[in-house]
């Protein structure tokens, strides 16, 4: 009571004396509410000028200049300023975990794109390479192409011009040369000279056998005629007789076998290049006829002979 009575007697006095002055007494659970109160004196006084005086304890009075009192009003402001952002970064930081908590990290959310941009960067550069690839395929097609140009031109170049002999000009050439011997083979076969053909010609052993074969299924009237299996396969051979024209590319002798190159044109208009072996024997050379040859001209016996056999 006292003391309630010497505040009220100073603040009488303060005010006869054109000076305002207050007694405050904070305590920590009025922080809030004295700061408010603190303020408000400060404000009013600043405005029109005058000195504040106020006790914070009981026995301790103060006058402060007013611009202390200003700096201390915005320190203040500024410690609330500061107070305020810093709950209000709480706040957000408590409700931002709370959103990670129920949706997930945001780190996995926010990668996808990443991997979405990598993605399509691996696909443009697959892109890429595909094109390349592409560009050198038609590269090599190109060289390709080229090459083969070159090789037709240089095998039309090394080849001997085309001067195939008709069928009409064939002759007994007799078989003093491989060469020679080829064209009494074919003058042979396109003429049915049965008896002729079979001396221009020489059987291995498996054709041997298997012209024995067929000569053993045959009448008795056939083996009569073509007692022996040269003559047996020199009338399957002018059966199968198809060639009109021919060439003489070139021969290769080694010891005694040779190798006629011939160019050939058949029934059917075409020409093809092929290599007839010739064997020496002792009274010529002899085309030399193989068991594949006679089993196939075998298979086609059942049919008539293209020509008779002539002598």
């Amino acid at each position: 009571m006292r003391d309630n009575a010497d505040d009220r007697e100073r603040n009488r006095a303060g005010h006869e004396g054109g000076v305002v002055t207050r007694r405050i007494k904070i305590g920590p659970g009025l922080l809030p509410l004295s700061l408010v109160c603190f303020c408000a004196p400060l404000i009013s006084a600043a405005e029109k000028g005058e000195y504040v005086d106020f006790k914070l304890h009981r026995k301790h009075d103060a006058k402060v200049n007013l611009s202390k009192v200003t700096l201390g009003v915005v320190a203040v402001l500024f410690v609330v300023v500061v107070a305020g952002f810093t709950l209000q970064w709480q706040t957000n930081n408590a409700l931002w975990q709370s959103i990670e908590n129920s949706q997930g990290p945001l780190v996995g959310r926010a990668s996808t794109p990443v991997s979405s941009v990598e993605s399509r960067s691996a696909r443009a550069s697959d892109k890429t390479d595909l094109a390349r690839l592409r560009e050198e395929v038609s590269e090599l097609r190109a060289r390709t192409a080229a090459l083969a140009r070159l090789s037709v031109r240089a095998a039309e170049s090394s080849s001997p011009p085309l001067n195939l002999m008709p069928s009409s000009s064939w002759k007994n050439a007799g078989r003093s040369t491989p060469a020679s011997a080829a064209e009494t083979f074919f003058w042979a076969t396109d003429s049915g000279n049965v008896e002729v053909l079979a001396g221009a010609i020489t059987l291995d052993q498996a054709a041997r056998e298997k012209a024995e074969a067929i000569l053993a299924r045959m009448p008795d009237s056939v083996r009569v005629t073509y007692d022996t299996p040269e003559k047996l396969v020199a009338l399957l051979l002018a059966r199968e007789s198809d060639i009109r024209a021919m060439q003489v590319l070139g021969e290769n002798t080694s010891g005694e076998e040779a190798l006629v190159n011939l160019r050939m044109l058949k029934d059917d208009g075409k020409t093809k290049d092929e290599g007839l072996q010739f064997r020496r024997s002792s009274d010529g050379w002899r085309m030399n006829v193989t068991g594949k040859v006679v089993d196939k001209m075998g298979k086609k016996l059942t049919d008539q002979p293209k020509k008779d056999g002539k002598k």
